[in-house]
């Protein structure tokens, strides 16, 4: 009978920590504010060959980018390929099953100038993301310097 005082009171201690050290994500967000999305999510670029350049996303943590959301465009260049990392798939609160980026996404793309003799032009990048704490950022466009392609 004395041997079940000493189990009761180690239960109690067990369930208490558990309890405490488990809270739900929504919890751990409460007092934090997101990034702004200049800040969540860093671009970067650079041209890796004869029609080849290497666009890079740095991605916060507790941030993602969606991968169906990525649009390239150019007046300048054709974008002849684009050549997506392999996405994680999530099960997002806002569009539901998704395929998404943690981290970084570095993407290549195949590109040619419009015009023959060209080399220099704008690449349009536009990408949605979230922050894991509930909110969920606009459309984002970024107008890239390429030079020297």
């Amino acid at each position: 009978m004395f041997l079940m005082e000493p189990v009761k009171y180690y239960l109690v201690i067990i369930i208490f920590y558990a309890s405490t050290f488990s809270a739900p994500a929504e919890e751990v967000f409460t007092d934090a504010v997101p990034l702004e999305a200049d800040k969540a999510f860093v671009i970067d670029h650079m041209v890796a060959g004869p029609n080849e350049v290497v666009v890079r996303l740095q991605i916060s943590e507790n941030y993602y980018l969606y991968k169906e959301k990525f649009i390239f465009s150019s007046i300048d260049f054709n974008i002849d390929d684009v050549n997506f990392p392999p996405a994680t798939v999530k099960i997002d609160e806002f569009f539901g099953l998704s395929e998404v980026y943690f981290n970084v996404m570095e993407t290549t793309l195949q590109i040619s100038p419009k015009l023959s003799g060209t080399s220099n032009g704008i690449l349009e990048v536009a990408y949605q993301g979230c922050w894991e704490g509930g909110v969920c950022y606009p459309l984002t466009r970024k107008y890239l310097q390429i030079r020297e392609l």
